[in-house]
């Protein structure tokens, strides 16, 4: 109880007032339809009128639990509006001083603009404008709340409840940067204001007005805004991903935020046009606001290449993203989710499709082959996989795993994206370059002649797979005093393995 109330209570009258609003409160136990609400409603709100000389209200956390409780969703729009009718009667009363003071009190209020009747809406942004925003920087403690209560508005369409005209005259009384510092921490802890919270930012940013003079929109705290980012990048809603990519192409050049490059990646899992045509943006031209060269790129085509080559491929590749998503740092294993483990194939494939993407490949191939092994092995479960290769069996039953399957036949996709002789070209390469400790090469060279259909490129076995082992019997050979006696069995396995795959024309 606060020191004035204590104090109010040596008042008779005040006690008098208090046990008015008690017996009026007593009403709510005893309501058993919508109906008896209301007229509780009605007796409450004439108990409080009784005495209008005191400003602190007896009993009020009762009071504004049954408030908040006369706004659940599953009553009519009635039993609203004479809710809202009550707390206007209260916000009279009691005045500025005492609702900053009590402001967790009333925040009842706030949860209802998101379900609420069209006849309600205007009546409850009328009572906030009217009583909330003239507490101006005395709003802080319950902000982002009331913010979060406000976006819902938004949805509905600005032509017909003005409540972007309320968030800016909040975010001019509070501060700028305070509002936005709180709209992006509704992003972060709340899903479903995320859609309208974008479209507010991407609607009242001006790209025409330098960057400098907008920081405010990105609050005072940028690990919060990359977090929320992050999580809105892999949003449900397409919509939510559409407005932050614009919010990344604009605020994050490509080359000062390499730590959203993995959640930005992932909307290419959408196969959507308009998502893929903003990353693109944003990772080829947009992202460093780079001027053209003014010799080694004149057109709009030469400069996209000049930008990619000289920042976007170093820094995608030093932002490990795309290993990230390989190595599925950010996603529990589980071997029965196999959308989770087709990600990284997807991924890469629509990157492909872009003519400056497939540079890249070979930074992450051998991850990539690395991850499709891991996988097949999690099929199989503790079984492992022999030296030589795969058993029949294990053959056999990746072939039958359903997920197994799924995993193999995009890879295959992913494979045929690529040139023919690309896979192997670049594993041949990296045997000879890994001698020192080539088990591993192996054993990826022997797992992939087992798995991938050959078939499909008849040019692999006739021409190319000859040529590969020749290169791996010379690389073998040149350095033969380094290598251990393990590594050169293992060495003559995979040999015989691409031998054993060899078809004479």
């Amino acid at each position: 109880m606060d020191p004035e109330e204590v104090e109010l209570m040596n008042d008779y009258r005040y006690r008098n007032y208090a046990s008015v609003i008690e017996k009026a409160l007593r009403n709510f136990e005893s309501s058993t339809e919508w109906a008896d609400l209301i007229s509780s409603l009605g007796k409450l709100n004439k108990a409080l009128q009784s005495n209008l000389r005191y400003s602190l209200l007896p009993r009020r956390r009762i009071i504004g639990k049954r408030l908040a409780q006369c706004l659940h969703p599953a009553l009519p729009s009635g039993v609203h509006l004479k809710a809202l009718e009550t707390y206007e009667v209260i916000f009279k009363i009691i005045g500025t001083k005492w609702l900053a003071k009590d402001l967790f009190i009333y925040s009842g209020l706030f949860p209802l603009l998101s379900h609420a009747a069209m006849a309600v809406k205007p009546v409850l942004l009328a009572l906030y404008e009217r009583y909330y925003l003239p507490l101006q920087r005395a709003l802080l403690p319950s902000l982002q709340a009331f913010i979060t209560g406000l976006l819902p508005g938004l949805e509905e369409g600005l032509e017909v409840y003005d409540t972007d005209a309320l968030l800016l005259k909040l975010s001019l009384l509070v501060g700028q940067q305070v509002f936005y510092g709180a709209l992006w921490g509704c992003v972060m802890v709340s899903p479903m204001v995320r859609l309208p919270a974008s479209v507010f930012i991407v609607t009242h940013f001006d790209r025409m007005v330098c960057l400098s003079q907008q920081m405010y929109m990105l609050g005072y705290d940028h690990h919060l805004v990359v977090k929320s980012l992050a999580l809105s990048l892999q949003d449900s809603n397409v919509l939510v991903q559409r407005n932050m990519l614009e919010v990344l192409l604009y605020f994050f050049p490509f080359a000062t935020c390499l730590s959203l490059v993995s959640a930005a990646l992932l909307t290419l899992l959408r196969r959507d046009m308009s998502l893929n045509r903003r990353l693109y943006a944003w990772l080829l031209i947009k992202g460093g606001m780079v001027a053209p060269h003014p010799v080694l790129s004149t057109t709009i085509e030469e400069h996209t290449t000049f930008y990619f080559n000289t920042y976007s491929k170093t820094y995608l590749v030093q932002s490990q993203a795309l290993i990230n998503i390989i190595k599925q740092k950010d996603m529990e294993s589980d071997p029965e989710k196999v959308v989770g483990y087709l990600r990284p194939f997807r991924i890469l494939m629509s990157l492909l499709d872009k003519s400056e993407m497939p540079i890249v490949l070979s930074n992450v191939l051998l991850e990539l082959v690395r991850a499709f092994y891991s996988y097949c092995r999690e099929m199989l479960g503790e079984e492992a996989i022999n030296s030589s290769g795969l058993s029949g069996n294990q053959l056999a039953k990746i072939k039958e795993n359903k997920n197994a399957s799924e995993i193999i036949k995009t890879m295959n996709m992913l494979i045929s994206t690529m040139n023919s002789e690309y896979l192997w070209e670049h594993m041949t390469q990296r045997f000879c370059t890994a001698l020192s400790s080539v088990t591993e090469m192996c054993q990826l060279i022997i797992f992939l002649l087992d798995i991938i259909p050959l078939e499909l490129h008849a040019d692999i076995q006739s021409q190319f797979l000859p040529e590969m082992l020749g290169t791996m019997l010379r690389a073998l050979h040149s350095n033969i005093s380094s290598v251990s006696l393990q590594d050169v069995t293992q060495s003559l396995r995979a040999c015989f393995k691409v031998l054993s795959k060899i078809q004479m024309p």
